[in-house]
């Protein structure tokens, strides 16, 4: 067996050996290799993922709608039963029927005053629904910002291993490659979950919004209809 055929044996031998080491490699592994902008990064994922999803519960809690529930209220308000209708509201835990009965304890009032009421009272309801979803927005902001971070010091490793060891091989580069590229990634992935957890929940808080407003505008409609039966 000549030179050549023992350097390509050993060539061939090493890939084999690289290539099995690779592949004896968990995700973890090589997740790890991201560098200490992971540490930040991970932080935000686990703050984001608790956000959305006491979010999601919290939000579909107390934008409940029961037809039948707003239907007893616009009946009691018909027939003029007031109290009857804010103990019917009191009864129920959810944005709408807080809302509700800011109108229904100023049914004695004009017009304008109802509307000052239930439209001070959903400014309240709206402002509960939405705490906490400012964390969200700043996560997807900050998120590819790390990442980002994190690529500008993999760059900064990989011409410092050059540097030091004066020869442009993929050993030097390797690592600067992959915590550049695993932040970025990382990054990108938590900023997605954020930004897109932030809108499904606001597209939620909208949809309750509306509802809130039908819900509104016929009360303040059966009140209307109730004072002018008794002014009849």
């Amino acid at each position: 067996m000549n030179l050549l055929s023992i350097l390509l044996q050993v060539s061939a031998d090493s890939a084999v050996t690289t290539a099995t080491a690779i592949s004896n490699q968990n995700y973890f592994q090589l997740l790890l290799k991201g560098g200490w902008i992971l540490v930040p990064l991970f932080s935000l994922l686990i703050l984001a993922t608790y956000m959305i999803v006491e979010r999601w519960v919290f939000i579909n809690m107390l934008g409940k709608a029961d037809a039948n529930w707003i239907a007893d209220v616009n009946k009691l308000v018909a027939n003029g039963e007031i109290e009857n209708a804010i103990k019917l509201c009191n009864e129920k835990n959810t944005t709408y029927a807080k809302v509700l009965v800011a109108g229904l304890e100023s049914a004695e009032f004009d017009d304008m005053e109802i509307q000052e009421a239930i439209q001070s009272e959903a400014k309240q309801q709206i402002s509960i629904l939405e705490r906490g979803m400012n964390y969200l927005g700043i996560t997807a902001s900050v998120a590819p910002m790390l990442g980002f971070l994190g690529t500008i010091f993999g760059v900064i490793k990989i011409f410092y291993n050059i540097s030091i060891t004066n020869d442009l091989n993929i050993a030097n580069i390797s690592d600067g490659l992959y915590q550049k590229m695993i932040s970025s990634g990382t990054g990108l992935f938590v900023g997605i979950i954020a930004y897109s957890g932030y809108y499904v929940l606001n597209g939620r808080i909208d949809r309750i919004v509306v509802r809130m407003d039908k819900y509104s505008n016929d009360l303040l409609k059966g009140i209307r209809n109730n004072k002018r039966a008794k002014n009849a």
